[in-house]
């Protein structure tokens, strides 16, 4: 009799495990089941988990045994809100989503070469399509836990981690077989940890209300959308950027742009950049005098000497006598790098820029950074 009862219980425990992922809404857990992929100690991790579509698995620890689609289902059946998905393109360079506690530790299996502490993990929620279905369901690398900020990634760090300087950062705590199962769970406490925030930045008030935010009085997490007044100068749109740059953390987060405005470190270019050597690429350099006219300057890159590392450079001014004639000089430049160079005096009017931005409006510009002069 005794025999039968541990075994039936026994079966019972593999019943249970079998039908991961296990959703308690009373708790805002879900439990689910993920095999090893059989990384060594010294290999580098990118990723926690994976789908079991994935063909990235020689980076990641482990695979979920669940789909991905799965695995959502259960979270946003555990109650658990959904956040907003990390997206360079629109500037929003921090996950955002609620605080969700792992077990068994990350620790027992991952650590930070650096032997700094993990970020806290948030559910982001990953990219999604217009049905709401999320894109790490069915395109590669079919992330449920990225370790740097992937678009597509269900879960989170709440850390702005690009993927370079990343790479390599997390390593395996000690070699894995592949193929051993290990559960865990994942668990809101139900408190709301992010709100979103209005950042308006006016002639005459920015200041204090950036001092506000660097005293940090307020209860949760801030997903705060700066709001640059047109009637701004540029010197003021600069000290306020430069401002931003100190407060910007994972606590008071700077995210995304208004509509037809600049993400806050449009103002605050490297100042090398000024040295055409030194960039990478060679956008157009649209300039604005004070008496309405532009130069849109194009350069060039002639790499006809063979022996030289260095391109020499070819600078060719074109002057226009309106917004529209620069605009359209300049767009087909900028669309081959993406980024457009705006140089003006330091009290032109944020309004001026915003006119000339939405003449310049393109799918294939999306860096913009405005120089004084």
């Amino acid at each position: 009799m005794k025999r039968v009862l541990v075994t039936t219980f026994a079966a019972s425990v593999a019943a249970v495990l079998a039908a991961a992922p296990i959703v308690d809404a009373a708790r805002h857990s879900v439990t689910f089941n993920v095999k090893t992929t059989g990384l060594r100690e010294v290999d580098k991790v990118e990723f926690l988990f994976v789908g079991p579509d994935s063909d990235n698995d020689y980076e990641a620890l482990f695979e979920t045994e669940d789909s991905i689609a799965d695995l959502v289902s259960a979270l946003d059946r555990a109650g658990i809100p959904r956040g907003r998905d990390f997206d360079s393109r629109n500037c929003r360079f921090w996950p955002v989503g609620e605080f969700l506690a792992i077990e068994p530790a990350l620790t027992n299996f991952m650590k930070d070469v650096d032997n700094a502490p993990f970020p806290s993990i948030v559910y982001s929620g990953g990219r999604r399509d217009s049905s709401g279905v999320p894109e790490a369901h069915t395109n590669s690398p079919c992330a449920f836990f990225a370790l740097y900020n992937c678009p597509q990634s269900i879960l989170q760090f709440d850390a702005s981690l690009d993927q370079s300087p990343t790479y390599g950062r997390f390593v395996p705590t000690c070699d894995t077989k592949e193929g051993e199962r290990h559960t865990f769970t994942l668990t809101w406490n139900g408190r709301t940890s992010v709100k979103p925030f209005d950042l308006k930045v006016e002639p005459g008030t920015f200041g204090e209300r950036l001092r506000a935010l660097k005293d940090g009085s307020f209860d949760s997490e801030l997903d705060v959308l700066p709001d640059f007044s047109k009637d701004l100068s540029l010197k003021e749109a600069v000290v306020a950027a430069t401002a931003m740059t100190m407060i910007d953390s994972s606590r008071v987060k700077m995210n995304g742009f208004k509509d037809g405005q600049f993400f806050y470190r449009a103002f605050v270019p490297m100042e090398k950049w000024r040295d055409r050597k030194e960039r990478l690429a060679q956008p157009p350099e649209i300039h604005f005098s004070t008496n309405g006219t532009f130069v849109v300057t194009e350069i060039i890159e002639d790499w006809s000497d063979e022996k030289s590392i260095d391109p020499k450079l070819i600078v060719k001014d074109h002057p226009a006598s309106s917004p529209e004639e620069a605009a359209r000089i300049a767009k087909p430049i900028a669309e081959k790098t993406y980024t457009a160079f705006f140089y003006a005096p330091e009290d032109t009017k944020l309004e001026k820029l915003y006119e000339f931005k939405k003449l310049l409006t393109s799918d294939l510009i999306f860096n913009w950074y405005v120089f004084t002069e």
